[in-house]
């Protein structure tokens, strides 16, 4: 009976997950279990508050895997709001999109506000450089990544260290906040 209750809740979860009004935008999204033994409970969704939680954080190789058609997210723990649209993961996150691969030990994304926040040990991968920090807050809207606390932006002919730096990604245009200091390589011309 236990097991007929979890996949009943598993197919209405996917559901739910896949319903465009559910993840409002019209954005569609899946929700993976993976690595997960059939007879451990990875997750539990709440039909009545609307929130879906996972942690496989003792599980070996386990994961659990939220995919939008712009964007994976994955990670050991996860508190998923669907009534307004608000996912966390915590413990060793991942995110990729077309154009950034970030990882941190917690992720928030608000839907509905349309902001990603990222703490503990941040990355960011782009084609021109890793930026790392304590904390990355991402407006969708403005299309702005600003990071904070102990920011390294690396380059191929440089680094730049200061503690605030502001990355308007469309423009690509870069701003650093307070002292920083950088080290950069010349062409040698």
């Amino acid at each position: 009976m236990r097991k007929v209750r979890r996949c009943f809740a598993g197919v209405l979860l996917i559901i739910l997950l896949a319903s465009p009004s559910v993840l409002g935008q019209g954005r569609t999204g899946t929700l993976h279990m993976v690595g997960v033994p059939p007879d451990v409970q990875g997750g539990t969704y709440d039909a009545g508050s609307g929130v879906f939680t996972a942690d496989v954080s003792e599980i070996a190789d386990a994961l659990i895997r939220v995919i939008f058609d712009d964007m994976r997210i994955e990670g050991k723990q996860l508190e998923w709001r669907t009534k307004d649209e608000h996912l966390t993961f915590t413990d060793a996150v991942k995110l990729w999109r077309e154009d950034l691969e970030l990882e941190a030990e917690w992720v928030e994304y608000d839907s509905a506000a349309q902001l990603l926040t990222a703490r503990g040990s941040v990355k960011v991968t782009t084609e021109d450089a890793v930026v790392y920090a304590d904390e990355l807050v991402y407006s969708e809207e403005k299309d702005e990544a600003v990071f904070t606390q102990n920011v390294v932006v690396e380059f191929a002919d440089g680094t730049v260290r200061g503690e605030k730096f502001l990355l308007q990604v469309e423009s690509k245009i870069m701003q650093f906040f307070g002292p920083f200091q950088g080290t950069f390589q010349s062409s040698g011309s």
